[in-house]
C-alpha cells in the first residue's frame, strides 16, 4: 500500500541502525618524525606563499623566495641561523626597544613551545632603520620537530 501524497512516515530513532563508520585514516596515520622539519624544506623553498620553516631550536631550515624578499634575508646565509639573530625584533612601544622577550615570543617559537598553532603581530627594525610590522601565523610540526610560519606585511 502506498502512503497518501504528502504523508510522513515516522519511526522511532531507536529502531534505526546506523552503519558502522569506517576507521579514520587520520587516527591510524603515523608520521615519520625521523626526518624532522627537513621533509618540509623542499615544499617551503618552492612555495609561492610567504613562508619559512624552523627546526625545533628555532633555526631557519628553509624559506620561500617571497619570504626571503619580504624579510630581507638571503637563503644561503639565513639557513641554519636562529630567526631571532637574523631579524631585529622590537616591541610595540614608541621607542621600539629591542628586548629579549620580543625575540623569544614570536609566533613560530610560541608554536614550538606549545606544540600547536600561534598567531600574532611582530615588529622589526630593518637595516635602514625603518620599522615594519608583520602578521605571522605558525604551526608546530608533528612531534614539535619544527614550525611552519606564514608571514604577511601590514
Amino acid at each position: 500500500m502506498t502512503p497518501p501524497a504528502g504523508a510522513t512516515l515516522l519511526m522511532p530513532l531507536s529502531l534505526l541502525r546506523a552503519p558502522a563508520a569506517p576507521p579514520s585514516p587520520w587516527r591510524t596515520l603515523r608520521m615519520d618524525t625521523t626526518a624532522g622539519a627537513a621533509r618540509w624544506a623542499g615544499t617551503v623553498r618552492a612555495s609561492n606563499e610567504c613562508c619559512l620553516l624552523l627546526d625545533a631550536e628555532g633555526r631557519v631550515v628553509a624559506l620561500s623566495p617571497w619570504a626571503a624578499t619580504l624579510l630581507d634575508l638571503h637563503p644561503g646565509t639565513a639557513t641554519g641561523a636562529l630567526l631571532s639573530d637574523l631579524l631585529n625584533f622590537v616591541d610595540f612601544s614608541l621607542a621600539a626597544l629591542s628586548t629579549p622577550e620580543t625575540a623569544v615570543d614570536t609566533p613560530p617559537l610560541r608554536a614550538l613551545r606549545t606544540g600547536g598553532l600561534a598567531r600574532g603581530l611582530v615588529r622589526r627594525r630593518r637595516a635602514n632603520g625603518e620599522l615594519t610590522t608583520y602578521d605571522v601565523i605558525a604551526v608546530a610540526l608533528d612531534g614539535r620537530a619544527g614550525a611552519l610560519a606564514f608571514v604577511v606585511e601590514l
